[in-house]
This record gives C-alpha cells, structure tokens and sequence, in this order.
C-alpha cells in the first residue's frame, strides 16, 4: 500500500513505482470502474473553493501528483530517491501497462488543438491500434452519442481532459453510465504535459530555431513563477493554521 501527503488541505497519494503498478494491474482486471485524478499546481485552488471537486476526490480510488513541485514541503529529491510517483510521468508507465495487458484507450480532450497535441504525444508511447477513440468537447457530438461511442468501443482506459470543474460535472454526470474499468482525470495537468512536450515544426528543426519555438510557446506555463506563487500560498496556508492553533 502507499501513503498520503497532506497538501493543505488535500490529500494525495503517494505510491512507490511497483505498488503503482500493482494497483493499476488491479483497475485493469476487475469489474468496476476506477477512478484515478492527476493534479497540477493549479488545481489546489479549484480544490478549495469547489465542494463539488472536494467530493470527486474524495470519491477517486486514487489522486496522484501531476507535478513533482506539489510536494515541496515533502523532500522531492527523497521521495524520488526511493522511487515514489512524484509527477505525470506515471503515465507513461499506465501506457505500458495497458500494452503489456493487450488494454485499450479512449482520448477525450477540451478542444481539437489540445487533442492534436496530444495525440501526439500518446502517439510516441503507445500503438495507434489501441487508441479507439479520439473526441475534443468543441466538436458536434452530443453528451449522449459521446457515451454511446464509448460503450460501444469498450476501452478499458479513459484519459480525461476537460476544463476543472466542467470536468468533475461530467464525470458526477456520466461515471455510473460507462463500461470502462479505469477513468484517469488529468485536465488540469494536460497543459502542462504538453508545455513540457512541445512540437516544434520540421521547418523550424531544419533552421536550428526548435529550441527558441519551444520556450516560447512554454511560457504561458512558465514553472519557475507557478511554483512562486504556490509557495507562497503554502506559506500563507501555513501561517494561517499556526494563528488557529495560538
């Protein structure tokens, strides 16, 4: 089993690489849906001004740290050193569990630019023939033909991706009515999986440019002033329970 990190007031996971894996194999094989959530820096404040989010997370099987820099006051460096998921990249590792198991994936994304970027994305860690569906919320299909077309594809993964609290609605909504056995609910992390991840044009490759292209097109997602100003929030949080406690 693993154990939990008290981010304010948030719990989060915390699973070493093999318990992870374990626990993951376990949503695959059995006849429920489970519900996994991975979170960014930015989610914190959506956690604590929304009930409705409070409760999905409190509801999820599991909530994992999207961003190594959540867990600054738990010693990153050492959670890492003893192998613990500390950020998105147990994604990868779902992936490869899910090739392994011979499992299929659904992609549902906020908008078609985000879902061609992440295509590619997924496209560079798993086969094209186990993705069986590819849907962006600023299409025409409805809530219901939505849930048609995954009930009748039967993925055994959903990889979720909807603006916070629009995505938690949809899910209250629609859980209870989707034949899948993992849902992984990472809308808030997507922008930061694909700053990370950018493509650069091959013209721009050519020219030596690739590089400049992709710090510039990052810095709506800039970590340096994001973890600035979580940390200061933190404190904040902090210093705010010592005065309760006086």
């Amino acid at each position: 089993m693993g154990t939990k990190a008290k981010i304010m007031n948030l719990e989060i996971d915390l699973f070493t690489w093999e318990t992870f894996e374990k626990e993951i194999r376990q949503y695959l094989n059995n006849d429920l849906m489970n519900v996994v959530h991975m979170i960014s820096l930015d989610y914190i404040d959506t956690y604590e001004e929304n009930d409705l989010v409070k409760e999905m997370l409190e509801e999820a099987d599991m909530v994992l740290p999207g961003e190594s820099s959540i867990l600054t006051a738990h010693q990153v460096e050492l959670l890492e050193t003893y192998g613990m998921v500390t950020d998105y990249h147990c994604i990868r590792k779902l992936i490869d569990i899910g090739e392994v198991e011979g499992k299929s994936l659904y992609l549902i994304f906020r908008d078609k630019k985000e879902s061609k970027a992440a295509y590619r994305y997924f496209n560079q860690h798993i086969n094209r023939e186990n993705i069986v569906g590819l849907y962006s919320f600023d299409g025409n299909m409805t809530e219901e033909a939505l849930i048609n077309d995954i009930n009748t594809k039967v993925p055994d993964i959903i990889f979720l991706s909807m603006d916070s609290i629009e995505q938690e609605e949809w899910l209250q909504r629609n859980k209870n009515k989707l034949n899948a056995k993992l849902c992984l609910v990472a809308g808030s992390i997507m922008p930061v999986i694909l700053k990370n991840n950018i493509f650069s044009p091959a013209w721009l490759e050519k020219i030596h440019l690739d590089n400049l292209y992709k710090k510039i097109m990052g810095i709506r997602y800039s970590n340096c002033f994001r973890r600035r100003v979580f940390k200061r929030k933190l404190s904040e949080y902090h210093s705010q329970k010592k005065k309760e406690m006086q």
